[in-house]
This record gives structure tokens, C-alpha cells and sequence, in this order.
């Protein structure tokens, strides 16, 4: 207990000598409000699929339009991050508005080389049936949205994906291909899977980034198959439910913010495609894939306490399932986490925010630390 606090306390402190870095950064970089924001970002981290972690990201974003809500405005994201486990991961975001900004486009890419942890499938998983592989992968997805009234917007979205996995347990679930529930597994050979479909978003939030009011409820679908180059056929449907009540009249009030996300899959999915519950953004204090099915629910509410103007603490509760049905999603099976954090204004051109977070959950006595940037949700 002791050596965790301790490893806990040396995130702190290097977290804020790289804040100071980052200030120094910024204000060389964005001596006026027109420019483009260049922010360099190092950081630490510790989370349950990863362990102790370091990374390093370049951000370059764009000042918003006048009349536009805040933060919307065009941003370039890369980083990279390796972790005590060897697991070396790279991402890029490019986000860029047309049309007088009534047209949003959003280019994502990531490559992976990541040793991880299978449990099974289902929410009935149990930590002595973990077994290790390691994952080769890369992925790019698209999305477009257009504008169709001030706050509906509704477009398209096109995701590709390939995996291979090797050092798999000669006796493990991946080997054998059945899962502890007697259902095969799809996904242990290379795999990939491509597919498209639609998207619709209502968008009432007053700023996009770190939004003190509004609300946000986005739907889509993917249909993956084998006319698109996909290996399997499988079809998913997603609602990600947002909102954000401000309970103070503060230039920067104490606000309740809420989510809610359902992810349904259809057809034969590949274990690594299965709705995930745990993780930075969506039930933090669970190892991300420890529990994995074709149906999810999850919710989370967080009360976001601003400290003058750059600083902030949130208090955070969650709770989430996974089942193969919906009958199967019973209310006694959830898993419950809990926990606090700190934030950090690193941006002047948007709102963004570094985060730090402490999270429980009911099968992880020791508190995940996850470092990251902007809002989980």
C-alpha cells in the first residue's frame, strides 16, 4: 500500500512540473488569440490494462470562429504512448470544419503493437481465467456530419480494421475458441472488418469541449461485411447520451454532467470488435475489456467543481454491465465505480483540459490513475 501511494504521488508531481512545461510551450506558441495553439505534452500514467505508463502528444488547434459555440474549431491530435507492459501505442485526430463550418469532418488513425488480457466474454468473467496474447493492429475511421438546423446534424461514418494476435495460451479460451460460456470465438485468426453507415447527432451543448449546459445524443450504425472486404458480418448500433446542467450562476459554474451509452452488436462479431466496458472514458477504475459482450449499457455522473480560472476538481460515479441479450442485462449484475480527479486548463485558444483521475471499482482495491487530455465525456 505504501509503494502504491507512493507510485501515485510521483504522477502527481512530475504532472505538474509537465503542466509548467506545457505553460511555457503555449506561451511561446500562441502569442495571439489568431494564431494556431501548438501545445507539446508530456505525461505519466497508470491505468489496469496498462500499468505505468509515458507518452508524449503535439496538439495544434485553431482559434473558434466569432459566433461559433466555443471550441469549435479545427485541431490536429498525435501522440504516442509505451507502458511498463511494452505495449507501444500511436493515435491521430485531424478535426476540421467547411461550409462556414457547417460541415464537420473527423479522420481518426491508430497502430498498435499492445500485449493484453482476455478474460472471456460476458460479465461473468473471473481474474483466474485471464490469459495474455499480444495484438498487432491498426484501424482509420471516418465520420461526416452536416448541419441541418442549428443544433440536428446527421451524415455518415466508415470505419476500417485489421488485427493478428500471437502468443496465445496453448490452453486458454483463444486457442480452444470457445469462450467460458460454451459460444465460439471469432477474431483468433488475422482479421479484418470494414463498414459503413450512418450518423445523426443533436447538439445543444455551449461549447463542445468542456460544455457548462445542453445536451448531446448521438446515434449510428455500422454495417460490416464481406461485400466491403470485411471477414465477418456483423452489424452495431450505438447511443451516446450527454448532459450538462449548471448549478451555480459562476462565469465558470459547478455543473452535474451525466452519460449514458447502449452499443448493441448483431450478427458474428470478432471478440476484439465486442462492446468493451472499462477504460479511460467510459467506466474508469475497470480493466478495459475485462468484461466484453454484444450488448452494453453504461452510465456515469460526474459533478464538475471549477477552482479560478484554470483549475478544477470532478467527483465521479459509474456503473455498467455487458450481456450477450438484453434479457440477460440484469440490474443486480452491474459493477459500480466510483472516484475523483483534478483538471487543468492547458489551452487558450479552447477549452481543453488535462485530466487526472483516481478511480475504484468493485473488483480493483487499488485506485487506476488515468492521465489524459479533454472531458471523459
Amino acid at each position: 500500500m505504501i509503494i502504491q501511494v507512493a507510485k501515485l504521488s510521483a504522477i502527481v508531481i512530475i504532472t505538474s512540473a509537465f503542466l509548467a512545461i506545457g505553460e511555457t510551450v503555449i506561451a511561446q506558441k500562441a502569442s495571439h488569440a489568431s494564431e494556431l495553439e501548438y501545445i507539446v505534452l508530456p505525461g505519466v500514467f497508470r491505468a489496469p490494462e496498462t500499468g505505468f505508463g509515458a507518452g508524449l502528444g503535439l496538439f495544434i488547434l485553431s482559434p473558434p470562429p466569432q459566433g461559433s459555440r466555443g471550441s469549435q474549431g479545427d485541431a490536429f491530435k498525435i501522440g504516442a504512448i509505451y507502458t511498463e507492459k511494452k505495449q507501444f501505442v500511436m493515435r491521430t485526430l485531424l478535426e476540421k470544419y467547411v461550409n462556414d463550418h457547417r460541415d464537420h469532418l473527423s479522420f481518426s488513425a491508430n497502430a498498435q503493437k499492445y500485449p493484453d488480457s482476455f478474460f472471456g466474454v460476458g460479465g461473468n468473467t473471473q481474474v483466474k481465467d485471464e490469459e495474455k496474447y499480444t495484438s498487432y493492429a491498426w484501424d482509420a475511421q471516418l465520420r461526416y456530419l452536416h448541419e441541418f438546423a442549428s443544433t440536428f446534424y446527421i451524415g455518415g461514418q466508415g470505419v476500417l480494421y485489421n488485427e493478428r494476435i500471437t502468443d496465445l495460451n496453448p490452453r486458454g479460451f483463444l486457442t480452444k475458441k470457445t469462450d467460458q460460456n460454451g459460444q465460439h470465438i471469432y477474431g483468433t485468426e488475422p482479421v479484418r472488418h470494414a463498414g459503413f453507415g450512418i450518423l445523426s447527432r443533436i447538439d445543444t451543448r455551449d461549447d463542445l469541449q468542456d460544455p457548462d449546459r445542453g445536451h448531446f445524443i448521438e446515434m449510428g450504425t455500422i454495417a460490416r461485411n464481406k461485400l466491403l472486404g470485411s471477414d465477418f458480418d456483423f452489424n452495431t448500433a450505438q447511443i451516446d447520451a450527454r448532459g450538462f446542467i449548471p448549478l451555480s450562476d459562476n462565469k465558470r459554474p459547478i455543473r452535474l454532467a451525466w452519460q449514458t451509452v447502449v452499443i448493441s452488436h448483431d450478427g458474428n462479431p470478432p471478440f476484439q470488435a465486442l462492446a468493451p466496458l472499462g477504460g479511460r472514458d467510459l467506466l474508469r477504475g475497470y480493466f478495459l475489456g475485462r468484461y466484453r459482450d454484444r450488448k452494453l449499457l453504461s452510465s456515469q455522473l460526474e459533478i464538475r467543481i471549477p477552482h479560478g480560472e484554470k483549475w478544477g476538481t470532478a467527483l465521479y460515479v459509474g456503473a455498467g454491465n455487458v450481456a450477450r441479450n438484453w434479457k440477460a442485462m440484469t440490474l443486480k449484475s452491474f459493477k459500480p465505480a466510483w472516484g475523483a480527479g483534478a483538471r487543468y486548463r492547458i489551452s487558450s485558444t479552447q477549452k481543453v483540459n488535462i485530466r487526472l483521475d483516481l478511480a475504484w471499482g468493485k473488483v480493483t482495491p487499488n485506485p487506476s490513475a488515468y492521465l489524459s487530455l479533454a472531458e471523459a465525456f
